[in-house]
């Protein structure tokens, strides 16, 4: 049961951790280049796509709480490195990912999608700034997690 519930882990974690890199090291370079009008619009369209997207939703989850069930089955075996990497992972992608996408990044999207594009705020580059900043925490969350589940899974008992 361990190696089912890691193996679903490693699988939608990793998927996650390789769209944030994505964003972090592409999309970003990309997006520091358009101008205010443009940046809105691009971004505008990407979150109307992204934001409610069923796999998007289903990564986080169960990359959230897929762990938790592993800890539940591991219960008795506190100090084990598979406990020990599992709980170190699920802390990763909970501080990372899902707690800075909730208070910092789905309010700076609000702020994206309330925009007009052809009269951003002036201080519009804040916004994208703290977007950038959210990223960085939110991508080597998600890939911290994501190492400390696949050497759980290596590690787990058969």
């Amino acid at each position: 049961m361990v190696q089912v519930l890691l193996g679903i882990t490693v699988l939608t974690t990793g998927l996650f951790t390789g769209l944030l890199m994505t964003v972090l090291f592409f999309f970003e370079r990309a997006l520091r280049d358009l101008s205010g009008s443009e940046f809105a619009i691009v971004m505008q369209r990407f979150l109307k796509i992204t934001r409610t997207h069923p796999l998007n939703f289903a990564m986080v989850l169960i990359s959230g709480f897929a762990p938790i069930a592993v800890l539940v089955v591991l219960r008795e075996k506190l100090g084990s490195p598979t406990f020990v990497l599992t709980a170190a992972g699920l802390l990763a992608f909970w501080c990372g990912p899902i707690l800075t996408s909730r208070f910092v990044a789905q309010p700076v999207y609000g702020i994206f999608m309330s925009w007009e594009s052809d009269a951003l705020p002036q201080d519009w580059r804040k916004a994208r700034d703290r977007y950038f900043r959210a990223n960085l925490v939110r991508g080597p969350g998600s890939a911290i997690g994501f190492v400390c589940f696949v050497v759980a899974a290596i590690v787990a008992p058969m």
